[in-house]
């Protein structure tokens, strides 16, 4: 089999996913007839790059499978107070069905769970950002309503990041999104869809084994109320 350096240069072609593309071993330059010559096809190269480099991790209540959302109260305590959501993945109910683990191949080889905690109250999700790099930047989606026993309300949600070890400051930090204000009175759903995008700074991002940042959705309320959350995701670019 001639070296690739050997064959005649063609026109650029339409290419489709079906085509097929030559390696070159970079360890037998030589191109020998031994197998060093490797083929796949642009479809197939297509999927391998994005299990590399982009994928998504989200966790869904019983609500997209005929149930419910999870309901929290915001009770007149918590009123000003940063809180972790109240979440029960669907998984949790039944086994399988409500997560979508489709996380780039070095988080997914990093943890076998994509986070930790039950999503009962004082276990709240975690999403684990081991596998990550600087190059790496990420968006976290919540999806829920809010139902206010007062008028005149506002919603705020964030972001809270915990800094893997040795970080310089070592301090947990937020990213806040958007408030909302409910303006149109008491006992009504407001839907609210936060999606907080963010990059892999040198505090989260992996320095270890079991060593990285970790990233959890947390709201905070001027009145009290009912919190229903249906679904949060993490979308990655590694």
């Amino acid at each position: 089999m001639p070296k690739i350096s050997d064959l005649t240069q063609g026109l650029s072609p339409a290419i489709d996913k079906n085509d097929k593309v030559v390696f070159v071993d970079v360890d037998d330059t030589t191109m020998a007839p031994s197998g060093t010559t490797k083929f796949s096809t642009v479809g197939d190269m297509s999927s391998a790059v994005g299990t590399q480099l982009q994928g998504h991790y989200a966790l869904l209540t019983s609500f997209y499978f005929g149930g419910s959302a999870t309901d929290s109260r915001i009770e007149t305590a918590d009123i000003g107070v940063w809180k972790d959501v109240e979440f029960t993945p669907f998984f949790a109910e039944v086994g399988s069905g409500g997560v979508f683990d489709y996380r780039p191949e070095d988080m997914s080889s990093a943890q076998a769970s994509g986070h930790t905690g039950t999503g009962s109250a004082g276990d709240p999700i975690v999403f684990l950002l081991e596998g990550l790099s600087l190059k790496s930047s990420c968006s976290l989606r919540a999806v829920m309503d809010f139902n206010p026993d007062e008028d005149e309300g506002r919603l705020d949600s964030r972001l809270l990041f915990n800094r893997h070890t040795g970080a310089n400051p070592s301090t947990d930090f937020g990213i806040e999104a958007s408030s909302i204000a409910m303006e149109s009175g008491a006992n009504i759903e407001y839907a609210n869809s936060p999606n907080i995008q963010f990059f892999i700074g040198d505090t989260v991002d992996t320095n270890g084994s079991g060593d990285a940042g970790k990233v959890r959705f947390q709201i905070r309320s001027d009145v009290a109320g009912t919190i229903s959350i249906k679904e949060i995701a993490l979308f990655i670019q590694a």
